[in-house]
């Protein structure tokens, strides 16, 4: 529910000052056009060859890396993506997309399986890249960094003990589970630190993964999982050193605990969000998770609507445990915005998904602090710690898989929740972070 304290301007933020002429009725039919057109470029995530793109230059290692998480995809779904109608099943399926109509599109097993094949690949890919990004964030999440940074500099032995890896993906699926995993084998707080003091190698990171999302990605979740903690098979001709050296990407399997609930995110409660962030903690202090919403807050936006956003992102900060990341990806420039008022495109407000995202969470006020009774208490303010507007993730030619998967470009956002004190400002303006426009 809105709050009357925080209501959004007249007026949408836009750059533009002068309201544009009274379209005419032809120039309304084009809007609609356009509007089609666009939810239709929608469906690929962004996605886009681009205009005749450079190969990016990875190393061996990444290539290996993102190979093997492809690998998993073709693995998992080799039964679907070897259909005679693949095509035909996969253009059903983005119909009904186009048209919304959800419970068609997600209504059984073989046209999840066949949307996981087809755009989750990419996905998954750019995930991990943007995890990757944040590793030394992710360090903080399983350490207590802030202390063990202290004491170094203090010349003090540290206890590098780690706790699991905590994630609540908002809008999870496919895409999601595979990232993470990824981030995994890479063994977040395993490898030296930039410092040059020794991490703990000897404790595997572990990880806990909870996501949500309204369609019925159960199963589908299920068999990723199991192809990530289990050695791929292998040809009945391989040889010795292969199969020795044939592992699954996460080992043992324990490492990877993983929970999907079907919820739409919009109808979860306080006390079901908060039990969602803090997961299955016995104690009453938590340590802090990362909360991801990848191509999902501006679905959140234009489907669920902005009051009801709004209250969602305000329940999430009243919730998380000091410390917590937030990770926002989703589509850039205009494909990410949400329309408000009456009547066709035309005539509605667009308001960018960034900009009411910093709205949201970056604004404070009086009704908003500890002890408040007109809005639920926070115990945290969140802080931008870095903001692209628009990145490119290229696919490498040398990457196999059954069918071209193209680039994909997105916006990235990353939030910490800091403890806010009682003699916070009444009222703050949104920071602007480390805003940046990458060309990739």
């Amino acid at each position: 529910m809105a709050r009357e304290h925080n209501k959004l301007p007249d007026r949408a933020p836009a750059a533009k000052k002068n309201a544009p002429p009274k379209a005419s009725k032809a120039q309304k039919n084009k809007t609609k056009k356009a509007s089609a057109k666009k939810e239709e470029d929608e469906l690929s995530a962004s996605e886009a060859p681009g205009p005749a793109p450079k190969a990016p230059k990875i190393s061996p290692a990444e290539l290996k890396q993102q190979q093997s998480l492809l690998n998993i995809f073709s693995d998992t779904f080799a039964d679907v993506l070897g259909l005679d109608n693949f095509t035909s099943v996969l253009q059903e399926v983005k119909s009904a997309l186009y048209n919304r109509d959800f419970e068609k599109a997600f209504g059984n097993e073989q046209y999840l399986e066949v949307y996981a094949a087809r755009w989750s690949p990419t996905r998954a890919l750019c995930y991990a890249k943007v995890l990757e990004g944040i590793r030394e964030q992710l360090e903080d999440l399983v350490v207590d960094g802030d202390r063990i940074r202290r004491l170094r500099a203090k010349g003090e032995d540290v206890d590098a003990s780690r706790r699991p890896l905590r994630m609540l993906s908002i809008g999870g699926g496919a895409a999601e589970i595979v990232a993470f995993a990824s981030l995994l084998r890479d063994a977040v707080g395993n490898e030296s630190n930039k410092d040059g003091a020794e991490g703990n190698s000897e404790e595997p990171l572990q990880a806990n993964v909870h996501l949500v999302d309204t369609g019925p990605w159960g199963s589908v979740v299920s068999k990723l999982q199991e192809s990530l903690t289990t050695p791929p098979r292998l040809s009945i001709h391989a040889s010795d050193a292969a199969r020795k050296a044939n592992r699954a990407l996460v080992a043992p399997a324990t490492r990877l605990s993983c929970n999907f609930k079907q919820q739409d995110a919009l109808t979860m409660t306080a006390e079901q969000l908060s039990e969602a962030v803090r997961g299955k903690e016995e104690n009453n202090k938590p340590g802090p998770v990362l909360v991801t919403l990848l191509f999902t807050l501006n679905e959140l936006y234009t489907g669920g609507g902005i009051a009801r956003t709004t209250a969602f992102l305000r329940n999430l900060t009243a919730c998380v445990p000091e410390g917590s990341l937030l990770l926002v990806v989703d589509s850039p420039g205009s494909y990410s915005e949400a329309a408000v008022g009456k009547g066709d495109d035309a005539q509605k407000k667009k308001y960018p998904m960034q900009w009411l995202m910093d709205h949201t969470l970056l604004t404070v006020d009086k009704k908003q602090q500890p002890g408040s009774t007109s809005a639920p208490a926070r115990r945290c303010r969140w802080e931008k710690l870095e903001s692209h507007d628009s990145i490119w993730f290229r696919m490498v030619p040398e990457l196999r898989y059954p069918f071209q998967l193209e680039n994909m470009r997105y916006q990235m956002h990353l939030y910490k929740a800091i403890a806010i004190t009682t003699t916070a400002t009444a009222t703050a303006t949104p920071q602007e972070g480390n805003s940046t426009t990458a060309t990739g």
